[in-house]
């Protein structure tokens, strides 16, 4: 069946050679059908290139289709005729009260600019908000699908370093009617700068994965009742399209690669092999027919709207997104209840406040064991410090016996509970170990009457060995002769400090 077309818009010879099959909008009247009617909404640069492309999938189906092409209102392309677009193409405000069964958004080599910088933005915003309530089922093409997952789900595209460029094997992930009749692996053409993962369409209910690939991230998507179908490559392209966009590229001197799996010979024309022919026919004859005609009413008057419904981390990540939620439910009187996600990411760089959650209980839970950890341990601080102060109160007791035994002056007591102390909280092995020597030494002086001498000021190491001229030195100078005195044997000092004589200990 044709594709009703308005006359003169195309020239029947070319029409001819590209096999549509188009009748005008006056024969198209006179038959007693109702045709489906499909919005093209131009956005590429050559117009007619795109026009003769998607026509060519539409007219190869046994169904009638009035197409009517849209342009924009608020940016003039500097590639069409002005005139030819304001003859054949309609502005939203021509359509904006009428009602289609189907609607073709096309990409736009815009996806390196912001979108609020992009010159008809606003307007593409009008004419989403129409697909989902003048229109049963829309395709949005390659930045079209970035841009509509963007505007209903909140979900951004991650720029790549280098354009993702030729034609792409994809697994078919899905069981969809959309890809009725296709094999487990089909190429599709691309030519963009960006991406979108498939976790980033996962946390949406609402949408299904169709095909995807390590290389380019997700193709095919759509909304499970199939209103919305987001492809992300160029089924739509000629043979020789992307070797136009190669050469053009070349001859500007941007940085291009040839495209992969694209030329037997780089650079020719004539060694192209059309890879995607079939695939494209199928995935276009399945959206006609399975998306389109088997579902929306025989009255478009009847269509309902399109219920972004999911209302997911994406659709409420900030204030923006909450207008834009608020918007929706205002418009569907007859919404009784909302249920909404946690925010989701506001752009591709931020952190879902899920994500953010589970950190926050991972950390909590690590936190517990931590504490865990220092409880039991703290438990064997404390077990060694009690086996510590046992120690040395023993040692306290074993000296005090002695003073007391012997009647020795009291104040020796509080020598050994001061020495005590501080060995409580020495660091170092050779001090705490020479404490014995010193304290009994202490003792016995007081007990023979004899003077207390330390062999810290007598004894002196230089290294590991006793520096014997320097200690013969101290002794000379601290015991006078026929002094008699106790000094407690087994260390000396090294640099000031205490130093035990290890060969006794070996």
């Amino acid at each position: 069946m044709p594709v009703i077309l308005p006359e003169n818009l195309i020239d029947t010879t070319e029409l001819l050679r590209r096999q549509i099959f188009a009748i005008d909008q006056e024969r198209a009247h006179t038959q007693d059908i109702r045709p489906l009617r499909i919005a093209i909404v131009n956005l590429m640069p050559n117009k007619e290139e795109t026009e003769l492309q998607l026509l060519q999938l539409l007219s190869g189906h046994a169904l009638q289709i009035e197409v009517d092409f849209i342009r924009t209102e608020t940016y003039q392309s500097k590639h069409a005729d002005l005139k030819r677009l304001g003859r054949y193409y309609r502005t939203y405000q021509d359509i904006k009260d009428e009602k289609y069964d189907g609607m073709i958004i096309t990409g736009a080599p815009l996806e390196r600019f912001s979108y609020d910088d992009i010159a008809y933005w606003k307007e593409l915003e009008q004419l989403f908000e129409y697909a989902r309530s003048h229109v049963y089922s829309t395709i949005f093409i390659c930045w079209a699908a970035q841009a509509a997952l963007h505007y209903y789900y909140n979900i951004h595209h991650l720029l790549e370093t280098e354009k993702i460029f030729g034609i792409y094997p994809f697994k078919k992930i899905a069981e969809s009617p959309l890809l009725y009749g296709m094999d487990d692996i089909f190429y599709i053409p691309q030519s963009r700068y960006t991406r979108i993962e498939a976790d980033q369409l996962e946390a949406v209910p609402d949408l299904d994965i169709l095909a995807t690939s390590p290389e380019t991230g997700v193709v095919l998507a759509a909304t499970q009742d199939q209103r919305f179908i987001f492809s992300l490559g160029h089924l739509e392209y000629d043979k020789e399209t992307l070797h136009r966009e190669y050469v053009r590229d070349l001859e500007k001197n941007l940085p291009i690669k040839p495209p992969i799996h694209y030329y037997r010979k780089v650079g020719q024309a004539d060694s192209i092999d059309m890879l995607w022919k079939s695939t494209a026919s199928l995935f276009f004859g399945n959206w006609v027919n399975y998306a389109v005609y088997q579902n929306t009413p025989y009255q478009l008057k009847e269509l309902e709207v399109k219920s972004v419904a999911k209302f997911g981390g994406s659709s409420l990540s900030d204030a923006n997104q909450f207008r834009k939620v608020k918007k929706i439910i205002e418009g569907e009187e007859n919404r009784q209840i909302v249920v909404v996600s946690a925010p989701g990411k506001r752009n591709p760089l931020d952190v879902k406040v899920t994500d953010l959650l589970i950190n926050v209980d991972q950390a909590n839970q690590h936190k517990r064991e931590i504490e865990e950890e220092i409880s039991q341990l703290q438990k064997k601080v404390n077990g060694i410090e009690n086996d510590r102060n046992q120690s040395l109160e023993r040692i306290h007791q074993r000296f005090l016996e002695i003073i007391q035994s012997l009647s020795l002056d009291s104040s020796l007591d509080d020598v050994v509970k001061d020495c005590l102390e501080k060995v409580k909280v020495s660091d170092s092995y050779d001090y705490i170990l020479s404490r014995g020597e010193y304290l009994n030494a202490q003792l016995l002086a007081n007990y023979l009457h004899y003077d207390f001498v330390d062999a810290q000021d007598l004894i002196v190491f230089d290294g590991d060995k006793v520096d014997l001229p320097r200690s013969y030195e101290l002794i000379n100078q601290h015991i006078q002769a026929k002094q008699k005195v106790v000094v407690p044997g087994f260390y000396g000092s090294r640099d000031g400090k205490v130093k035990v004589f290890w060969w006794i200990l070996e």
